[in-house]
């Protein structure tokens, strides 16, 4: 199953970030530093949570051992990309993050559209 972004502005935001966390990961690597590892199950329930909820749900923070706002743990990760995202002249892509969070996501837009047709009588 497959999923893609019906705004084109949304994909290459979410490319700026893949990219940028990609060269954050890499900088990490090559630096000898490690980055802590966690259960595949603590991981699904996460997975599982972004799913469900989406950019207006909580995630688990491991490190904090607290439930914590998508939109706080995004707002932390686009700060902690932002040098990457420079250096790959994507800064602008990446900037745009938070108008994802706070107008949705395509599935928002998706979810929307459908329930309005059903109210409608559709």
């Amino acid at each position: 199953m497959c999923d893609v972004c019906t705004r084109l502005e949304d994909a290459i935001t979410i490319v700026a970030v893949y990219q940028s966390l990609l060269a954050f990961l890499f900088e990490q690597r090559a630096g000898n530093r490690t980055w802590r590892r966690y259960r595949q199950i603590l991981l699904e329930e996460n997975k599982w949570r972004a799913q469900r909820y989406g950019v207006s749900g909580t995630l688990a923070d491991y490190g904090r051992c607290e439930l914590v706002p998508m939109v706080d743990l995004m707002e932390e990760l686009k700060d902690l990309l932002r040098p990457h995202a420079d250096d790959l002249g994507c800064l602008a892509e990446l900037e745009r993050v938070s108008g994802i969070l706070s107008n949705g996501t395509s599935a928002d837009r998706q979810l929307a559209v459908y329930y309005a047709a059903i109210e409608s009588g559709a």
